[in-house]
Formats: C-alpha cells, structure tokens, sequence
C-alpha cells in the first residue's frame, strides 16, 4: 500500500497480504544478501539463487518489489517467487526501499520529496548481480506489489530499454507520473487487480496529491504509449472463485503484450489461491519454457 496518511480510513502498514496461502517460503535454491551503499545510506538487497544454478549460464532475474511497510526479506517470505523460481531456474532479487516506500514518481510521498533516486538504486542493484552471478541481460523483469506495483509503473516509463516485461499487483500508474511517462521502447505490462481493492481501489483515486489511474485506465494508457491498434479482448478467464476477466490489448508493435486481470470482488492482496500471481507471472515472462 502507498503511505497512510493518504487514505481516511486507518490502514496499518504491514508486509505482504497473501490470499489462499500460507506465508512460509518452501525453496531448495540459497539465499543471500548484500548491503548497498546508495545516496550515503545502507540498502539492502536479498537475492534467490535457484537450485542448479551455475556460474557461466547466464539466468534470467526477476526484480521483485515490495509493498509499502514491508522490505525485500518480507515479500521474498510471502510470494512464493522462489518456489518457482528454482522450478524454471531464474534468480530473484528483493531490494528493500530507503523508508519502506518506494520514490514512485508522484512526487507526493516521502521519497519522492526527499530525492531518493529508486531508479538509479535498481540500476545499482542490476550492476550487482552482474558482477556477480552469471545473468542473461536479455531477460531482465520486473514485478512489484502494491505501492512497489506503483514503482515497478515507473521503471516501465523509465527503464523499458533494460526490462522485457513488467507486472504490478493490487496496483496502477499515478497520476503525475502518467502524465510524464513516455518510455523509450514498447511496454509489455501484466496488472493483476481486484474490483474490491480499499487500499489501491479499481477505479482508481480521482483528485487530492495521491490520485492514480484506475486499473483498466493503465491498461489503456500502456496501449496508447505502445500504439497498439488493435482491439481489447476482454472474457472470463476463471469461472470459479474468484471470478477474474482478462483484458488483452491486441495489435501491439514488436512482442509487447499489454494486459490485465480483473479479480471480481478481490481485494488488496497478493493472490496465491485459486488464481496464483507467481504462476501468472511466471508463464507471463515466458519464464515456464
């Protein structure tokens, strides 16, 4: 979730919100974590290495962004990206932000106001893994929950050059950042939202320092920067709880895909139940081939 103060209802920050699963992390790979010394201040980074992993096959990596409250270590429990992860062989990358926010590009939370460079940091944290671990630099993503969902929007504006694909969770793009978001190369962007979100709500957050686009808005305005022509495909997607819509942006330039899951009654959370995000995303990347 974004900072509390934003909301009128109290919302306590807390670590990842996981639905129709437990919050223990089941993996085989190792673990390890770095500190980074980023704008005069410690950064912490943990890192998945999969099981099998060898030094001299490049893998692909994940950046994977936390949610308001939490740190890498937190969401690296709560996901289940590393389960999958050493079933298709990728790495997975935790940062944990300055002040458990991330600098989204509203300039209305207090990163943004203090001059946290995030971007750069992501870019720090890529040239880490690079130095070393053998890593396949043409199969970089990025996913982010809630209001590192909001992040991982930013670096799809700022940083489609080094990424392959995008997703963010129980998450869209803000408005001051939509409105100066022009990225350099097409975007491929999976949103995965709930119709009951109360924290992030569908809709979106029409006025006030804190307003986003809704989530189906995002949608569109990926397909407006990526020029798609073609037509939105929206059907059912699951049948069962929870009832989910998938909109599919068609006629997109290149391999970009543009596309959104819409979880009908779901709220704020991370879905691992009968719609499983790490899955999702897994077979989204093209990670599962």
């Amino acid at each position: 979730m974004r900072q509390t103060l934003m909301y009128s209802i109290q919302i306590a920050a807390v670590a990842i919100v996981i639905a129709g699963a437990g919050c223990g992390a089941d993996s085989s790979g190792s673990d390890e974590r770095f500190i980074l010394l980023f704008q005069n201040k410690n950064r912490f980074v943990d890192v998945h290495i999969p099981e099998g992993y060898e030094a001299g096959t490049p893998v692909p990596v994940v950046l994977a962004l936390h949610g308001s409250g939490d740190s890498g270590s937190g969401f690296q429990q709560g996901s289940g990206l590393d389960e999958q992860a050493d079933k298709y062989g990728f790495m997975v990358a935790y940062p944990t932000a300055s002040t458990s926010n991330w600098a989204e590009g509203c300039n209305c939370n207090r990163p943004d106001i203090d001059g946290v460079d995030d971007v750069d940091f992501t870019d720090k944290v890529l040239e880490m893994l690079d130095e070393k671990y053998s890593i396949d630099k043409n199969r970089l993503f990025v996913i982010g929950f809630s209001q590192g969902g909001m992040f991982a929007q930013r670096l799809a504006c700022e940083r489609s050059d080094i990424y392959k694909a995008f997703s963010s969770v129980a998450a869209m793009i803000s408005e001051p950042l939509s409105r100066v978001c022009f990225p350099s190369s097409p975007v491929s962007m999976m949103m995965i939202n709930g119709t009951a979100d109360a924290v992030l709500p569908f809709n979106g957050i029409p006025s006030g320092s804190f307003a986003t686009k809704g989530a189906y808005e995002t949608m569109i305005m990926w397909k407006n920067r990526n020029n798609c022509v073609g037509v939105i495909d929206s059907g059912t997607f699951r049948t069962s709880n929870p009832r989910t819509i998938l909109h599919n942006v068609g006629g997109c330039p290149g391999s970009a895909n543009v596309r959104l899951y819409e979880i009908e009654n779901g709220s704020h959370v991370w879905p691992r139940g009968g719609l499983h995000a790490p899955a999702l995303l897994v077979d989204y990347f093209g990670l599962n081939q």
